[in-house]
């Protein structure tokens, strides 16, 4: 319906990209700057209420959340342009089965956001941290949405048994967005539900994830224990150990997601002067193919094993075989008690000068022989024939 529009004489409607339970989504161009936004589209009768987010929201810069650029009222609706972000929503990530580190770097991430909003000088809280608030760019970024709008009652009702202690919603008198100790537990647990959904059994593709009928927290086998512990300790608002808060959450989280990071394999660089110039090293010659070069190393080395399952904090590790010993060639010992040796491996140029200098001076020295005894045996005559 509302495709094709050009609002505030800018903003062109496009296509629609997500339908809320309140709002229309719509990608568009802004044909002023040339670049894409995301233009949500408000009904009259909530206007007051995103007026009143807007508000509240309009300073925040954080890369992991969602940019606002304009607000365009009028009488019928009420449109906010935002950044248009792409990357996976949250039922992409479902479908994606994440890896503990992956689920453990995106509780990090939005808890980053949800501490930030909370800062004294913005004192700002989600309140409708659901699926529906979540993206991750192709970077790996996480972006999120939605801040200091109405709750999705339905949805925190539903999982309000998982651990919830029957409190959907804390402090219903006050106005959305305004940061309270019970609402900063909501956010808190939000994120504990939304990593709950990225760690349960769940059949291949779903893009959603029901709440369990008897409240209890099931985790895929293969999870790593303290990443469960963790989750659960966030949802439970009964648990001895309770994490309400996005500040302590984020430091669970952080360490376990620094343990199950995946190692960083540095290429092998291998020296062109290997493939080319042959040099001599330590007595043994660089054989011509690039591809064996590596080998030359004079003792084993470890490096990460690839393809390691990410929640194991322990890394194998594989040894280079040395490089094969060569009969004829002097080793590093050799060249330990021989000082000769090492100085010409060292310095194989001038061994070369000096054998190059013998025959030029075995020839000088003839030459200053034969002239000593041709003037010898002259001297000689001379006093014979003129006597």
């Amino acid at each position: 319906m509302e495709t094709g529009r050009v609002i505030s004489r800018r903003y062109l409607l496009e296509h629609p990209i997500q339908q809320g339970q309140i709002c229309a989504v719509f990608s568009g161009m802004d044909q002023v700057l040339q670049r894409r936004v995301a233009v949500k589209v408000v009904p009259a009768a909530y206007i007051p209420t995103y007026q009143l987010a807007i508000k509240m929201t309009a300073s925040f810069s954080h890369p992991n959340i969602v940019g606002i650029y304009d607000i365009v009222p009028e009488s019928e609706a009420f449109y906010i342009v935002q950044e248009y972000v792409t990357g996976e929503d949250f039922p992409a990530l479902l479908r994606a089965q994440l890896s503990p580190y992956e689920v453990a770097d995106l509780g990090c991430q939005i808890c980053k956001a949800l501490i930030y909003a909370a800062s004294p000088s913005r004192h700002t809280c989600h309140g409708d941290l659901t699926p529906g608030a979540i993206m991750r760019e192709r970077s790996g970024l996480v972006r999120v949405n939605n801040f200091a709008l109405p709750s999705d009652l339905s949805y925190f009702e539903s999982w309000s048994p998982v651990g919830g202690s029957g409190v959907a919603i804390s402090d219903r008198d006050q106005s959305w967005g305004q940061l309270t100790e019970g609402r900063r537990d909501d956010d808190t647990r939000a994120v504990g539900l939304l990593l709950y959904q990225l760690l349960t059994s769940r059949p291949a593709g779903a893009t959603t994830v029901e709440p369990p009928p008897d409240g209890g927290l099931r985790f895929a086998r293969g999870n790593p224990p303290e990443l469960c512990e963790t989750v659960a300790r966030a949802v439970v608002r009964l648990h001895p150990q309770h994490i309400s808060t996005p500040e302590a959450l984020y430091e669970n989280l952080k360490i376990l997601a620094d343990r199950f990071e995946p190692p960083i394999l540095a290429p092998a660089h291998i020296n062109s002067t290997y493939a080319h110039e042959e040099p001599l090293v330590a007595g043994y010659h660089a054989p011509a193919n690039p591809g064996i070069a590596p080998r030359l190393a004079t003792r084993d080395t470890e490096q990460p094993v690839q393809g390691l399952s990410s929640h194991h904090p322990e890394q194998q590790s594989i040894k280079l075989p040395a490089p094969p010993a060569l009969a004829a060639s002097p080793t590093v010992a050799d060249f330990s008690h021989n000082p000769q040796l090492a100085h010409q491996a060292a310095y194989p140029e001038l061994v070369v000068k000096k054998k190059g200098a013998s025959p030029a001076l075995l020839i000088l020295v003839m030459g200053l022989v034969a002239f000593a005894l041709f003037f010898l045996v002259g001297y000689f005559a001379g006093q014979f024939f003129f006597h």
